[in-house]
């Protein structure tokens, strides 16, 4: 199965998940890239005024992959509009998907919202969709602030508190890679 990681990451968080999901899985990956820097002001624009973002073009045909895994953080509750504007770009090229994110967390119903609004940007469910929450490396007085959980950045050996779930999450978009390591690259 070829299997291609897509991700957009505004503060590195993502990026460093991706990365790292791709030396475990041995695919493809592409960065989503916008055509004008993000800012928490322009975040806010687009989630005000429900704006897409403007994407760079890519090189990459999603046609050629059996799976897509998209990673990107979540912004109040919604997929971020990179990766909205991405999906709507190429919905018709994706074949099966899947979502994980590095995000804020501490909302119970968000995963459930998540699934739905990529179903329906898609027209068909994710394989899998999987949360990794900040407030999980924030301690008691600093979970559920914004402040702390935005501007959290992300480190390499923070990825192992997420073992359990990236393991699950490998478990259910590609069964071989979380049962045996991969010691050669696909062709």
């Amino acid at each position: 199965m070829k299997t291609i990681i897509v991700y957009y990451s505004f503060t590195n968080n993502n990026e460093i998940l991706a990365k790292h999901l791709q030396e475990k899985l041995q695919c493809d990956l592409l960065k989503i890239e916008t055509v004008r820097p993000r800012n928490s002001f322009s975040i806010l624009l687009d989630l005000m005024f429900n704006r897409r973002s403007k994407i760079k073009p890519h090189a990459k045909s999603l046609k050629e992959y059996d799976h897509c895994i998209f990673l990107s953080p979540i912004w109040a509750g919604r997929i971020s509009s990179p990766l909205l504007s991405f999906l709507l770009q190429e919905k018709d090229n994706i074949n099966r998907y899947s979502f994980i994110t590095v995000c804020g967390g501490g909302n119970a119903d968000q995963k459930g919202k998540l699934t739905d609004d990529m179903a329906k940007v898609l027209q068909r469910m994710p394989v899998f969709v999987q949360e990794l929450w900040i407030n999980d490396l924030l301690t008691e007085e600093k979970k559920n602030t914004i402040k702390y959980t935005s501007g959290y950045r992300l480190q390499e050996e923070d990825l192992a508190l997420f073992t359990t779930k990236i393991e699950e999450f490998l478990r259910q978009v590609s069964p071989a890679s979380a049962t045996k390591p991969k010691e050669t690259q696909h062709a």
